[in-house]
């Protein structure tokens, strides 16, 4: 599937920046138009969690679920998550 990916750059300010907020919202609308799914990355608050899934993106990526990890641990990682899927899902 076809991605548009929202840089951690708004989203580190996505709280409390009205201009990082309007960059995402808008952002999150061009992939909506396109028909493709809108990613955030780097989310590493619960805060920030919260503003995006106001804003309907898509899935999130961040250290809020995991650190980066080696493809060879990411399978015991996920494994040692409730349901499997915590390091992948929004």
């Amino acid at each position: 599937m076809q991605e548009l990916k929202i840089d951690r750059t708004f989203v580190t300010g996505i709280v409390d920046n009205a201009s990082d907020q309007a960059i995402v919202a808008a952002t999150i609308e061009i992939a909506r138009g396109m028909g493709i799914r809108a990613v955030a990355e780097g989310v590493e608050t619960a805060d920030q969690l919260a503003a995006l899934v106001r804003m309907n993106v898509d899935i999130g990526q961040g250290y809020y679920w995991a650190p980066a990890l080696a493809a060879r641990d990411f399978e015991d990682y996920v494994r040692s998550t409730p349901d499997g899927t915590a390091a992948i899902a929004s």
